[in-house]
């Protein structure tokens, strides 16, 4: 949805491109709506479009900054470089065949980068994404959470000793307050409820290969030797289509983009010169860069 409206006033201008950082960045402005200017240098305009291509330029490096100070330094920005732009042409450095160089490769990239998404707007349609939507989600296996005790320990004997002590009768709590090394745990061990991204390899494939009452044998991370307990496994909710619609979108394009690529690749007749020095160990030279999204 294009961000893009008709505004009397610059301040109004500000405001919702302010609203549209705040949201996701700026993109291609529409053809029917006005591109208001939001300041001019020597009397050329700064558009509305400019601030756009500069947040697709410079988004990702600013995101962290609140849309306030990001909408200031993308302006300041823009106003610099026409600062000195305006006084290069006055020096005709326009005709230095470094500039030609520049304007070249920025015209092929403006031109690959709108073909890009006139090329994809098909692809990450309304009707995709819900399709995506239902075979990855709706109708996918809901995304388990675990919830765990644990005991750490140094020593894998140590381990050993714990676990045969519950499995003679020692309730895991109790062993846990007596032998737990772990400041971050409770008393009893217990680490509440999470998913198996959020713990290191080794624990989570042992938590998650357990049945709920199940006490698990010695287990070795990187922070020690551990005795785990699991207490149940509950399903985490589904998301909304309109809350995980960001991610198909960028998953749709990412998958379908490198299929057009790849298509486009092999339509075209490509040599790489210096490929014996140039290429990756494959032996096949990664010419596209990351597909953009």
């Amino acid at each position: 949805m294009s961000v893009f409206r008709h505004f009397a006033s610059p301040a109004a201008i500000a405001a919702v491109f302010l609203a549209a950082l705040a949201t996701g960045p700026a993109f291609a402005q529409q053809e029917d709506v006005p591109d208001e200017v939001v300041a001019t240098v020597d009397g050329t305009p700064i558009r509305y479009s400019d601030l756009a291509m500069a947040d697709e330029e410079m988004g990702a490096v600013l995101a962290q900054l609140e849309p306030q100070v990001r909408f200031q330094y993308l302006l300041g920005m823009l106003i610099d470089r026409r600062v000195v732009a305006l006084e290069a042409k006055e020096k005709h450095v326009d005709d230095d065949p470094a500039v030609k160089s520049r304007q070249d490769y920025f015209n092929e990239k403006a031109l690959r980068d709108v073909y890009w998404v006139q090329l994809m707007q098909d692809k990450v349609s309304d009707e995709a994404i819900k399709a995506a939507y239902e075979k990855n989600i709706a109708s996918a296996p809901a995304e388990k959470e675990a919830h765990a005790r644990h005991i750490q320990l140094e020593s894998e004997e140590e381990a050993k000793k714990v676990a045969a002590e519950i499995e003679g009768g020692k309730s895991f709590e109790a062993a846990a307050k007596e032998y737990s090394r772990d400041p971050g745990s409770s008393d009893d061990g217990d680490l509440g409820f999470f998913r198996k991204e959020e713990m290191v390899p080794e624990f989570a494939e042992a938590a998650f290969a357990m049945k709920p009452g199940e006490v698990s044998g010695p287990v070795q991370t990187q922070f020690g030797w551990h005795v785990i307990q699991l207490v149940e496994f509950r399903d985490l909710p589904k998301p909304t289509l309109d809350e995980a619609h960001d991610e198909i979108v960028r998953r749709i394009a990412r998958e379908e983009g490198q299929k057009l690529m790849e298509k486009l690749r092999s339509g075209a007749k490509i040599e790489i010169i210096g490929v014996e020095s140039a290429a990756p160990s494959s032996g096949r030279p990664q010419l596209a860069p990351p597909v953009e999204e």
